[in-house]
């Protein structure tokens, strides 16, 4: 009789979750054969079809869509085992900061991973931006901090993630041109994070390619407000792209098309090299993992 195997659970999972045979290969080293053949076999153990073609793509059938939360508590627990091997247990307490508009768009399937995999570990976390988090993460009042571009510190380990894409973000109220430079925008209504913060320095120093300055520019000290703020029309700012997704879906706003352009935020997790523990390594794999299904990051540019 023939047995499912977790390789096939694998092509399965990672073919549904990013939409692609090519991408799961990428995603598990594999040539995309190899994942095809792992996915028919996979079928013809239990007799249905997985998937549906769509034009070029594909979609889950409904068995598909009805095996997809088994394959991933199988997924999970194999990991678990891998992860709880010999003495390096996960568990108590971990005090993790997160960058609010990274937060806001990841953590809670971080959170939810983590409650699946680590039943043990008691996450306790603050969300605020870089340069609030960094002192607290200076001062060992937190053991990991996952932060858009943090600074360079001899006894801190920074682990690259990826870069998160960022955008100028404006509602359709405004009647702004296809192609927008700062001169565009230096009349409007701009809202930025405070003073010291990337949010800050990426809107002047956008304004300050041309040698302008905005004529008013608003601080809020929320990631989520500010995106509230501009949602509403009431200005206009920067944010990660992501978290206008509802919003460009519903025609309320636009990320536009500026010179020069926003470049993407670099993401890291940095920790204390003396604080690196199987905590430290849970955290920081299951955010990879996240970051992987959600297939939301791009490369850091060197």
């Amino acid at each position: 009789m023939s047995r499912i195997t977790v390789a096939q659970l694998e092509a399965f999972y990672w073919t549904a979750t990013m939409r692609s045979v090519d991408q799961a290969a990428k995603r598990l080293h594999l040539s995309q054969p190899t994942i095809s053949l792992r996915l028919k076999s996979l079928e013809t153990v239990l007799g249905t079809n997985l998937f549906d073609r769509i034009g070029r793509g594909i979609r889950l059938s409904p068995d598909g869509l009805a095996l997809l939360e088994d394959a991933r508590e199988v997924l999970d627990g194999v990991e678990r085992i891998a992860s709880q091997k010999n003495d390096n247990r996960v568990g108590g307490r971990i005090r993790v900061g997160f960058s609010e508009g990274f937060a806001i768009i990841c953590l809670p399937l971080i959170l939810a991973k983590l409650h699946r995999l680590y039943p043990d570990l008691n996450p306790e976390l603050m969300v605020s931006t870089t340069p609030f988090i960094e002192p607290d993460l200076h001062a060992r009042e937190l053991d990991l901090a996952f932060l858009v571009h943090p600074t360079e510190h001899g006894d801190f380990r920074l682990v690259p993630l990826g870069a998160q894409p960022t955008s100028w973000v404006a509602s359709t109220r405004w009647d702004l041109p296809s192609l927008v430079t700062p001169h565009d925008l230096m009349a409007h209504p701009i809202i930025s994070n405070p003073i010291g913060s990337i949010n800050y320095r990426q809107v002047r120093g956008w304004f300050a390619s041309a040698g302008l300055s905005p004529k008013r520019l608003d601080i809020c000290n929320s990631v989520a407000m500010l995106a509230h703020l501009v949602n509403t029309g009431v200005a206009i700012g920067v944010y990660p792209s992501k978290m206008a997704e509802r919003e460009l879906e519903s025609g309320t706003v636009r990320l536009l098309n500026t010179i020069p352009p926003i470049p993407d935020t670099p993401v890291f997790a940095k920790f204390p090299f003396s604080a690196e523990s199987p905590n430290t390594r849970a955290c920081v794999n299951t955010v990879r993992e996240v970051l992987a299904e959600l297939n939301y990051l791009t490369s850091i540019s060197p």
